[in-house]
């Protein structure tokens, strides 16, 4: 089966790993424990990859139930998730059973990958709520609900280095014109209320993207989605969708991002 993760370092015992291009998980070591964020699509066994970074004993953590964020977890015993996202969770797998080889391939999958991918189960999941403390051994990863994109997204704040792991919560295009985005009124709550980590947090590290993008995209964001609520949409550009329906797009004035969003979010 050809390698699909790209591995790397991002220094204080953190790792990056790449699934092909398609969405991106990390491992944050500390001196008792590792923490696994999102798992990926599943096409590769994660867990021998993970182990190529640390043999410490893991807990993995989905920031949301999208499939390219949990389909990995067939390759752990159990994962951590908000409940908000279990019944995504759910449903995406469901989905799994109705993958066709084609699908696949569009994910850059081969016929062994396909096979490989058909025959996971999922994991035991595990609740985590807004405030948990995960304590790894000299480090910490504070949980905060981000709800918008999906109303059980969380981000994963590291007292080591303040990077704030964000999934798709906090991401340089962000979708919420899906069935289970929130309004938006939602999600801009939840922007506002990271203004109590303004000064800790150093960073963001999302779940699509090998570089860091700078902490002021949450207050761009934040204004971002005010302006369309403000304008209730008008302005702002028509566009065909990606899975979802059709939908309008507003573009981020400094950051080269957008947001995407039905009518009914507002």
């Amino acid at each position: 089966m050809k390698r699909r993760a790209v591995l790397y370092d991002l220094g204080n015992g953190v790792t990056c790993i790449d699934d092909a291009g398609n969405s991106v998980c990390y491992v944050v070591c500390g001196e008792k424990k590792a923490a696994v964020i999102d798992t990926v699509n599943g096409m590769e066994n994660l867990h021998d990859v993970v182990r190529e970074v640390t043999n410490l004993p893991l807990v993995v953590i989905n920031t949301h139930g999208h499939c390219d964020h949990i389909f990995g977890n067939v390759f752990f015993e159990e994962a951590y998730i908000h409940p908000a996202d279990v019944e995504l969770h759910d449903e995406h797998f469901a989905m799994k059973a109705k993958t066709t080889m084609e699908d696949a391939a569009r994910f850059g999958a081969t016929k062994e990958d396909y096979d490989f991918y058909m025959s996971g189960k999922p994991c035991k999941l595990n609740p985590i709520s807004e405030g948990e403390v995960i304590d790894l051994g000299g480090r910490t990863l504070t949980v905060l609900l981000v709800a918008g994109h999906t109303p059980g997204s969380i981000a994963l704040w590291d007292d080591k280095t303040g990077i704030l792991f964000s999934g798709d919560a906090i991401n340089g295009q962000e979708w919420m014109q899906l069935d289970e985005s929130t309004k938006l009124a939602t999600y801009l709550d939840s922007l506002r209320a990271l203004d109590a980590w303004k000064g800790k947090i150093t960073e963001l590290r999302n779940g699509h993207n090998t570089y860091a993008m700078p902490t002021g995209y949450i207050d761009e964001m934040a204004q971002a989605v005010s302006d369309i609520l403000a304008a209730n949409g008008a302005g702002d550009e028509d566009f065909d969708g990606w899975f979802g329906p059709a939908c309008k797009r507003h573009f981020l004035p400094v950051t080269e991002g957008w947001v995407l969003y039905t009518n009914d979010k507002l």
